[in-house]
């Protein structure tokens, strides 16, 4: 049983989602976020990432007034999005800042749950994450780090719910869909690394902070829902497999030493035939093509 510890009213938390052209997303994450019930003192900041498309002013339109807009001129990507509004956060003295992907919707006792389980030894809290579409189905659960490869493992996607996933549980790795950000932990090892645009960030930023001694928690028992990858333009898209190839190819150089370097370096080189053979054997051409550039563009970063 995970001590609970409860959490005074004067706690302050700011929210930080970013939009890239989903306007109309973005309004249905923030209702979820102000329908929750909460003792702490919650703000909410939505960063438009440079969208370029009318979307700043849809939303400027549309959001509530006691929700803050933050229109960038050009798209920086997930991280230094982000960071944008953890410095917002920290230079306006909040306690956490709790960063949630455009397409993820949080229950209403979401943060309640996951304030209850702050420690100062804790860096970042996760709620359990499904499905939007198949709401009994697990998207991410939490991840364990293979010692040798350093790939993420043991996250229940796709599985049903069920006991075993019932329990707040120490992890390696926790993704970036949603996380309750301890801020005095950030201030001491830094934010999300900015060489990448998007995705592999917060498994680096995971890394980083437990190798300061920092803690990862799992809270079982706060809920979310993700529209998976509304947010990169669908799975299987040229912009997501570039990034998805850009940003491995930095963690596994930044932290081969990690790992194991030859064994980091034997299982990717297989991943990546692997991936590229599949691409090509589909007709995928544009993918391939996207990945492959990707590829080279991040080992040259």
């Amino acid at each position: 049983m995970t001590e609970r510890t409860e959490q005074p009213a004067s706690t302050h938390v700011l929210a930080v989602t970013l939009n890239w052209r989903q306007a109309a997303v973005t309004l249905e994450c923030v209702r979820a976020l102000r329908a929750m019930t909460t003792a702490a003192t919650l703000d909410i900041l939505v960063i438009d990432n440079g969208s370029g498309d009318g979307s700043a002013g849809a939303l400027r339109r549309s959001l509530p007034p006691d929700v803050e807009l933050l229109a960038l001129p050009e798209n920086l990507g997930f991280g230094r999005g982000n960071n944008v509004g953890l410095r917002r956060a920290l230079d306006g003295s909040y306690d956490y800042a709790l960063l949630i992907n455009n397409d993820a919707f949080a229950a209403p006792d979401m943060l309640d749950h996951l304030l209850a389980a702050t420690d100062p030894a804790v860096a970042l809290l996760s709620p359990k994450i499904y499905y939007e579409a198949r709401p009994d189905r697990l998207w991410f659960a939490g991840g364990r780090r293979r010692r040798r490869t350093l790939d993420i493992a043991g996250t229940g996607r796709d599985e049903a719910d069920g006991p075993e996933w019932a329990a707040d549980r120490d992890v390696d790795y926790l993704l970036g869909t949603c996380l309750l950000v301890n801020l005095a932990a950030v201030t001491t090892v830094g934010l999300f690394d900015e060489r990448y645009f998007m995705y592999f960030e917060d498994l680096d930023w995971s890394l980083r902070l437990q190798q300061a001694g920092y803690r990862l928690r799992l809270v079982a028992a706060a809920h979310l829902r993700h529209r998976v990858a509304a947010s990169s333009g669908g799975l299987e898209s040229p912009f997501r497999r570039y990034h998805l190839a850009r940003s491995g190819a930095i963690f596994w150089r930044t932290h081969r030493r990690t790992g194991n370097s030859v064994a980091i370096l034997i299982f990717r080189a297989g991943s990546t035939l692997k991936m590229l053979s599949r691409l090509l054997i589909t007709g995928k051409f544009a993918l391939a093509a996207a990945y492959w550039r990707g590829l080279r563009d991040g080992l040259r970063q």
